[in-house]
């Protein structure tokens, strides 16, 4: 598959990294694997750039109170990897991300070197998450189950809510790393009784003209998963 048009042709940098564990993987995709697919694909890819992450964070400090479209073209105009403008929209996540810079390092790492595994375990904490009847269909998302996958994906395409979750309440156990639980937004609320919650929709509609934006990502499921940008395998 040929690669999107403006990511950098080499990369993120090489790393020292050694295989990481199916729990240690669990846990490290923990705070991120219910959320909607498309925003589980830019986080994982956006993480390879740790330090564009932390830039994309302090730029939305920067200009708060910009009006979404020229934030979204301002962000346009960033020497960053599609995914990381693509997060601009979703400023409590690069928070986190940023917040959690360590955690980030090592997701992406993770990602990159063990991409299967990688989604194996959002998979294997879905459906973790499903048997325990944490994850459902809510008004802000739809849950399609199936035995070999789950895919979760907003109700309607131009709102995407955020889930605010622990991962104590949903999986039963702490993550190794120093993530959670994040600042509990203002107005979060936990519909059904379910341990997750959501708070204000983010209308995507003044990303919907960039080609990097949310409507691009994606996941193909199946017995050899991957990200999908603009249709493609996602590639460095």
């Amino acid at each position: 598959a040929p690669p999107p048009g403006d990511q950098d042709d080499q990369g993120p940098p090489p790393q020292a990294y050694t295989a990481l564990g199916p729990d240690q993987l669990n846990e490290l995709v923990a705070p991120i694997a219910l959320y909607p697919d498309s925003l589980v694909a830019q986080v994982l890819a956006a993480a390879t750039y740790p330090e564009q992450v932390a830039d994309a964070d302090h730029f939305l400090q920067d200009n708060q109170g910009v009006p979404p479209g020229q934030l979204a073209q301002m962000a346009d105009g960033q020497p960053w990897d599609p995914s990381v403008k693509a997060l601009t929209a979703f400023p409590s996540v690069l928070a986190n991300m940023d917040r959690n810079l360590d955690w980030t390092t090592q997701l992406g790492n993770a990602y990159y070197n063990q991409p299967q595994d990688v989604m194996d375990a959002v998979q294997a904490m879905r459906q973790q998450a499903y048997q325990r009847g944490d994850l459902r269909s809510t008004p802000q998302e739809t849950v399609q189950y199936r035995e070999s996958d789950i895919v979760i994906a907003p109700v309607n395409p131009d709102v995407v809510y955020v889930p605010y979750y622990d991962p104590w309440a949903i999986y039963g156990f702490r993550p190794w790393y120093a993530w959670y639980a994040p600042p509990r937004p203002p107005g979060v609320y936990f519909a059904g009784g379910l341990a997750l919650g959501f708070g204000m929709g983010i209308v995507l509609t003044a990303w919907r003209p960039w080609g990097w934006g949310y409507g691009h990502w994606g996941f193909a499921w199946g017995p050899h998963p991957y990200v999908m940008y603009n249709r493609y395998a996602y590639v460095w």
